[in-house]
C-alpha cells in the first residue's frame, strides 16, 4: 500500500501594505490591460509588456501596484483569474 505525501501549504508571510506584481497572460493585449485596470480599481497599477510569443498570439503583462491587505491582493487575483480574457495569472 502506497502512502501519499501530504504537503502542508503555509500562508506566505507578507507585511502590508506592500508593492505586489501580477503576471497576466492572454491573447489580446488591449483586453488584458482593460481587465487589469478593472481588477485594480480604484488603484491604477503600472502595466508593462513583459513578453510576446513568437507568433504574436500570446502577451504577458506585468501589473504592479500597492496592495493594502491580503483581502485586496486576493480579490484582484480572483478577478483576473475569473476573466475569460486571461489565460494565466501568476
Amino acid at each position: 500500500m502506497s502512502q501519499k505525501r501530504v504537503i502542508e501549504q503555509k500562508k506566505p508571510d507578507i507585511s502590508y501594505p506592500c508593492s505586489w506584481e501580477y503576471k497576466v497572460i492572454g491573447s489580446d493585449e488591449q483586453k488584458l490591460r482593460a481587465v487589469i485596470l478593472a481588477a485594480c480599481t480604484p488603484v491604477v497599477p503600472t502595466i508593462t509588456l513583459a513578453n510576446v510569443s513568437k507568433k504574436g498570439t500570446y502577451f504577458s503583462l506585468n501589473a504592479e501596484l500597492q496592495v493594502e491587505d491580503e483581502e485586496m491582493r486576493l480579490r484582484i487575483f480572483s478577478y483576473l483569474n475569473n476573466s475569460p480574457d486571461v489565460k494565466i495569472v501568476i
